[in-house]
């Protein structure tokens, strides 16, 4: 009796130390939520290549569906809400539904919400979300402006040491970029000044415009890094209007102007935020069994999620060497880089006023 005592105490331990995972489903429905638009050739548009490639692995196992919802906020907790009703086992949304997700995600336990670009505050069973370390990529641009600012041999650059820089609004994980941006330049390039400005939209390409040709001629930027969504794609217009050079973000923005070769050529490279690949890698968990609800994970170069896309031939060899060694010391987790989420407001001023070339 004492030894079936034991061997049951002993499946018992080995039971409770095993990770718990649930049944694989068979079938699953995956329902991806856009705030803004499709065709910002960048953070929307990741989004939707991960629903593609969830599609192509899991085939009829998924059905996917996605739906646009534009800046109307007012549509998102109910998009939400009618997405838990409908049963879809798993919903996909940005960091702008995140009010929404925090009200509506409890009361439809068995949807799973993958909310990406930022963490939920609560802790709720039902919802994992995903953060990018957004200053580990502004800290590669800034690498890449710093050196090629004072590259010599180019026609298109000049000896002011400006580099520039667009954000979409000032709010904390566009300033993760930015302070990330300054980090990296300096590092390469302690005496560089940013010439810097926020367009307060996501979608206004012709102001992002305006700024960026302001930072081009006024300010002698000679490269632009963009953060600022869909109204970013207007510093690209800059660029041909006034032959300076661009850094894209989130996607290989240059590879999306192959029949603007004018365009594509002037773009150095972009920092890629794999939203497609950790989306895909989520819904991948989630069809083999693992629970994901209630996991906040912080992802960036060590995970594969941030990196350099191709350069542009216009980046010397040798500098591509040196911002490789930069990208493998920041997997390596070798290099420290400031992160707006962890500064308080004014040290975050502090930092642009240092380098503010508007202030020279």
């Amino acid at each position: 009796m004492r030894k079936l005592i034991a061997v049951v105490a002993f499946v018992l331990a080995v039971a409770v130390a095993m990770p718990v995972v649930a049944q694989a489903p068979a079938k699953a429905s995956i329902f991806l939520l856009i705030s803004g638009s499709l065709g910002d050739k960048g953070f929307n548009d990741s989004a939707k290549a991960g629903l593609d490639m969830i599609k192509q692995k899991f085939g009829d196992r998924v059905t996917v569906k996605y739906t646009e919802l534009g800046s109307d906020t007012t549509k998102y907790a109910p998009s939400l809400e009618d997405a838990g009703a409908e049963g879809y086992s798993v919903v996909l949304c940005s960091n702008n539904f995140n009010s929404a997700v925090q009200e509506v995600a409890a009361r439809y336990p068995k949807t799973l919400y993958v909310m990406y670009d930022g963490w939920i505050a609560a802790d709720i069973g039902n919802v994992h979300s995903i953060q990018y370390k957004n200053s580990e990529a502004g800290y590669l641009a800034g690498a890449l402006a710093g050196l090629i600012t004072t590259s010599t041999g180019d026609a298109r650059l000049n000896s002011d040491n400006v580099i520039g820089f667009i954000g979409g609004r000032d709010i904390t994980g566009i300033n993760d970029f930015f302070v990330g941006y300054i980090a990296g330049a300096q590092k390469v390039n302690p005496g560089v000044k940013v010439i810097y400005n926020y367009v307060n939209s996501f979608t206004d390409t012709a102001k992002a415009k305006d700024q960026a040709l302001i930072q081009m001629k006024t300010y002698n930027a000679d490269v632009v890094y963009h953060a600022a969504g869909r109204a970013g794609l207007g510093l690209f217009d800059a660029a041909v209007e006034t032959n300076k050079y661009a850094i894209g973000v989130d996607t290989n923005q240059a590879a999306l102007f192959a029949t603007e070769p004018a365009k594509a050529n002037l773009i150095l490279t972009s920092t890629m935020k794999r939203v497609d690949l950790t989306l895909f890698q989520a819904v991948s968990a989630f069809m083999e069994g693992k629970k994901l609800g209630g996991q906040k994970i912080y992802v960036g170069a060590a995970e594969g999620a941030i990196a350099y896309a191709p350069f542009n031939s216009a980046v010397p060899a040798a500098l591509q060497k040196e911002l490789e060694k930069v990208q493998n010391e920041i997997k390596a987790g070798s290099v420290k880089i400031p992160s707006a989420f962890t500064m308080s407001a004014e040290e975050i001023n502090k930092l642009r006023d240092s380098v503010n070339a508007a202030k020279k």
